[in-house]
C-alpha cells in the first residue's frame, strides 16, 4: 500500500526541475510536542508533523534548491505516515481497550500492529481495523486546516497531508472484491488487509461470531452473504468520495507553484475569492465506523482571521442511512500571542442488525494556544462527547483532552 506512493515523489521531483530556486521567506510554524488522552490521533499526529518538519527543515538547510524538496519531503512523509497509521491509528484504538499493542516497520515503508490480548468484542475488532486510515485522515485534516488559515503553513507539510489523506482511498481501492474475487479477498483478510478485516468483522458481528476467531483468522467468510458485498460497495464509494476533494488538489497546486517552483517556505492554497480577504473552498473525507461508513462534505470559509468550517455527512449502515452535521472555527486570534479554536458535532446513529448505540450523538471541543515569548508557548485542548464513534475521539462518553509545548526557532 505505502510503496505505491513512491511514484508520487518521483513525479513531483520531475515536475519541479524546470526551475531551480532557493527556499525563501523562511518562516516556520511552531514545533509541537505533546500528549492527548487516547486515541490521541490529533495530538499524536501533531508530534508526527513536528518530526517531519524538522527533517524537512534540516534538508532544506543543506540543499538550497527548492526543486529538490519533494525528494526528501515525500520520502519522509511516506515513512512517518506509516508510523501515524500504526501507532496513532490502529495502536491508538487498541490502547483504548488496554490490548497492549506492539508495532513492526519495514524498510519498504510497510508497518504492522499486533496486540498482546485477544479482542473481547467485535466492536473492538472494527474500530482497530478502521483506526489506521482514521489516524492518517485526522492528521491530514489538521494540516489542511492550518493551510487555509490566514498565514498558511509550511509547504513541507503538504506531502505528509497528501499521503495521509489518500491512505484510506488507496487501501480500499487495492482491496479485492468479496463478490468477484473471493479467493483474493480471503488472502487479503488472512494477510492483515485492514479493509478486508473490517468487512469480515462487520459480517461476523451480524453472525455473533467469536471476536478472537476473527482476529486470529479462524473465521470462515460467508460469501453468500449479500450484505458483505453491499458493505464493500459502501466502502468503495467512500474511498472515491475521499479522493474527489478540491481542497486537496488546490493544496497540491500551491505546493508545486509556491513551494517547489517559487521556493517559498510558507504556502496558502488558492481558493474561490469572495473579496475583502474572504474565500471559499470545499473538501471531502471518509471514515469507517463500527456500524457505518461515513462521508463528510466540508465547507471552508477563509477569512482575514480564522478558518470557519461547516460540514454535513451521511452515516451509511447496513439497514439505514442517517446524517450528521457540525462546524466551528480554527485559530481565532485574540491579540498577538493567543489563538482559540472551537468545534461542535451532532449526528443520528443509523439502525443496525446488532445495535451498539442508538439515538443521537454529540461532540464538542475547544483548543487554546498561547506563546509566552517569541520562542515558547503551550497548546491545550479540552473536549467532551457522547458514547459512540466519532472520528479521532474516544469511544466512551465524557471528557477528553491534551496539552503540548510549542517551540519556535
Amino acid at each position: 500500500m505505502k510503496r505505491v506512493m513512491l511514484s508520487c515523489a518521483i513525479l513531483m521531483v520531475v515536475s519541479g526541475v524546470c526551475q531551480a530556486r532557493p527556499l525563501t521567506n523562511r518562516v516556520f510554524d511552531a514545533y509541537f510536542l505533546g500528549f492527548e488522552t487516547d486515541p490521541a490521533m490529533d495530538y499524536g499526529g501533531r508530534d508526527i508533523v513536528t518530526i517531519h518538519s524538522l527533517i524537512s527543515r534540516g534538508f532544506s538547510g543543506m540543499i538550497r534548491t527548492s526543486t529538490v524538496a519533494p525528494a526528501y519531503e515525500f520520502i519522509s512523509a511516506l515513512g512517518l505516515s506509516t508510523v501515524q497509521h500504526e501507532v496513532f491509528g490502529h495502536g491508538a484504538r487498541a490502547r483504548e481497550y488496554n490490548l497492549d499493542p506492539s508495532y513492526s516497520f519495514g524498510l519498504d515503508f510497510s508497518g504492522g500492529t499486533g496486540i498482546g490480548k485477544d479482542p473481547e468484542t467485535m466492536e473492538q475488532n472494527l474500530v482497530i481495523a478502521g483506526g489506521g486510515t482514521e489516524g492518517d485522515s485526522i492528521m491530514a485534516h489538521r494540516i489542511l486546516a492550518d493551510l487555509y488559515t490566514k498565514d498558511g503553513t509550511d509547504g513541507s507539510k503538504i506531502p505528509l497531508m497528501f499521503i495521509g489523506k489518500i491512505d484510506f482511498s488507496v487501501y480500499v481501492l487495492s482491496t479485492s472484491s468479496p463478490t468477484d474475487k473471493q479467493a483474493d479477498f480471503t488472502d487479503d483478510y488472512t494477510s492483515g488487509n485492514d479493509i478486508a478485516y473490517y468487512l469480515v468483522s462487520r459480517q461476523a458481528q451480524r453472525r455473533s461470531a467469536n471476536p478472537a476467531d476473527v482476529w486470529n483468522n479462524d473465521y470462515d467468510v460467508d460469501f453468500d452473504d449479500a450484505v458483505l458485498g453491499d458493505n464493500y460497495d459502501d466502502v468503495r464509494a467512500a474511498a472515491i468520495w475521499n479522493l474527489v476533494d478540491p481542497s486537496l488538489y488546490a493544496a497540491l497546486y500551491g505546493y508545486v507553484a509556491d513551494h517547489v517552483i517559487a521556493g517559498k517556505s510558507q504556502v496558502r492554497p488558492p481558493v474561490i475569492s469572495l473579496g475583502g480577504g474572504f474565500g471559499l473552498t470545499v473538501g471531502t473525507r471518509a471514515f469507517l465506523g463500527p456500524e457505518e461508513v461515513t462521508r463528510f462534505l466540508d465547507l471552508y470559509l477563509v477569512t482575514p482571521g480564522p478558518l470557519v468550517t461547516a460540514y454535513v455527512r451521511d452515516l451509511q449502515g447496513s439497514l439505514d442511512q442517517t446524517y450528521g452535521y457540525g462546524g466551528g472555527f480554527h485559530r481565532l486570534r485574540l491579540g498577538n500571542r493567543v489563538s482559540v479554536s472551537l468545534a461542535g458535532d451532532f449526528w443520528q446513529v443509523p439502525e443496525s442488525e446488532v445495535p451498539l448505540y442508538a439515538g443521537s450523538g454529540w461532540n464538542g471541543c475547544g483548543e487554546l494556544e498561547t506563546m509566552f515569548s517569541d520562542h515558547v508557548g503551550v497548546s491545550i485542548k479540552v473536549g467532551s462527547k457522547s458514547e459512540g464513534y466519532f472520528p479521532g475521539t474516544p469511544m466512551e462518553s465524557g471528557p477528553y483532552g491534551g496539552a503540548g509545548l510549542l517551540v519556535t526557532f
